[in-house]
C-alpha cells in the first residue's frame, strides 16, 4: 500500500511536469490542425464561402482570379442576420454580405460574367456544402479552390469532400487577410474562442459522420462565443 502511494507520488508530479513542459506543443498542434492550406494549383473555379462579412475571403478570391488560378468565382449564400427583416420593414437599407462581395468584386474589376452565385441560403457550413456540391455538378466543375478563414479551412474541406462524395478535387486556400495565428492562438481571446468553437463543430461533424440522425450541438452557428460573422 505504501509502495503504491510512493509510486503515485512520483508519477503525478512527473505527469504534471510533462504537461507543463509539453503544453505549448499540444496547443500549437491544436491550432495547426484547424488550418488546411494546399499547394495552389489551377482549378475550374474559386469558391468563396459565406460568413466573414464579405471582405477578406472575397479579396483572396480576387487575388487568385487575377493570378490566373481559375476562370470563375463562385459565391455561396448565408442566412440574413437577425433583425435584418425588421430594418427592411422600417425602410432602412443595409447591404448584406452578398452585396458587399459584389462591391469588392466590382471595385477590383472582376467581370460580372465570371461570377456564379449559389442562391440558396444556408445556416451552417454543412448546409452550405449541401447546396454547393450539386451546384458544382450542375455546372460541370470538377476542381475548386476553396477560400475561407484559416481556422475554418480544415472543417470546410472535410465537409465539402463528404458532400461531394469525393468526386470534386478540392484545394484549400485560407484567406491571407485572416489574422488567426495557429502558433499562438491561446494568447488572443478571439483566436481562442475560434479554436474552441471549431473543435466543438468538428465534434459535431464526427458525430454526424457516425450517426446521420445526430442534429448537432452547434447547428447554425448560433453560439454567442464569437461574433456572428465568424460563426458559420
Amino acid at each position: 500500500m505504501i509502495g503504491k502511494l510512493i509510486r503515485w507520488l512520483i508519477v503525478f508530479p512527473l505527469l504534471g511536469l510533462l504537461l507543463y513542459l509539453g503544453h505549448p506543443f499540444l496547443l500549437r498542434a491544436m491550432g495547426r490542425y484547424l488550418v488546411t492550406e494546399d499547394r495552389l494549383q489551377k482549378a475550374d473555379a474559386i469558391v468563396v464561402l459565406a460568413g466573414d462579412g464579405g471582405v477578406g475571403r472575397t479579396l483572396e478570391a480576387v487575388r487568385l482570379y487575377q493570378d490566373g488560378y481559375a476562370p470563375r468565382v463562385i459565391l455561396t449564400h448565408q442566412r440574413l442576420p437577425k433583425g435584418y427583416d425588421a430594418l427592411v420593414r422600417l425602410g432602412v437599407t443595409v447591404p448584406e454580405e452578398r452585396n458587399i462581395q459584389w462591391m469588392v468584386l466590382k471595385a477590383m474589376r472582376v467581370p460580372a460574367g465570371v461570377v456564379l452565385q449559389v442562391d440558396e441560403r444556408a445556416d451552417s457550413t454543412a448546409g452550405e456544402m449541401a447546396y454547393l456540391a450539386p451546384f458544382l455538378r450542375e455546372h460541370r466543375i470538377d476542381t475548386v479552390i476553396l477560400v475561407t478563414d484559416r481556422s475554418h479551412s480544415t472543417r470546410a474541406t472535410k465537409i465539402l469532400a463528404r458532400a461531394a462524395g469525393g468526386r470534386i478535387g478540392i484545394f484549400s486556400r485560407p484567406t491571407r487577410y485572416d489574422t488567426f495565428d495557429p502558433e499562438r492562438w491561446w494568447h488572443s481571446r478571439n483566436d481562442a474562442k475560434e479554436v474552441l468553437l471549431e473543435y466543438g463543430k468538428l465534434l459535431d461533424y464526427l458525430m454526424q459522420s457516425v450517426n446521420p440522425g445526430f442534429s448537432g450541438l452547434f447547428k447554425g452557428g448560433s453560439s454567442s462565443a464569437v461574433p456572428a460573422e465568424r460563426t458559420f
